[in-house]
């Protein structure tokens, strides 16, 4: 859990206001950012939890921020995917139907 989701932003937030907020709190991956809410990704896991205790609540340009991890991504958690392409590491390909290996092709 090293992405976390930033809900209550100001509709006019811009990523550097993020970056001077979590300045100090280690390195940032990515800012992803949607009217109203948010994705911040942080390098280390620790550094997501200190944000996630010291920020969530906090008011933050006239907003109470909502800082909580991250969800996966829904649609990896309808179809029962983790993300990966599907392919077993041996550049072999998949049966499309089970998941497994297809070697009717040689």
């Amino acid at each position: 859990m090293s992405r976390l989701y930033v809900g209550r932003l100001p509709r006019d937030v811009r990523e550097r206001d993020l970056e001077r907020l979590f300045k100090g709190y280690g390195q940032i991956r990515d800012i992803c950012l949607r009217p109203g809410f948010g994705f911040i990704e942080f390098r280390e896991k620790r550094d997501a939890e200190d944000v996630m205790h010291d920020f969530n609540n906090r008011e933050f340009m006239g907003e109470r921020l909502l800082i909580e991890p991250a969800r996966m991504d829904r649609r990896r958690e309808r179809d029962g995917r983790d993300g990966r392409d599907g392919r077993d590491g041996r550049d072999g390909r998949r049966d499309d139907r089970d998941g497994r290996r297809d070697d009717r092709d040689g």
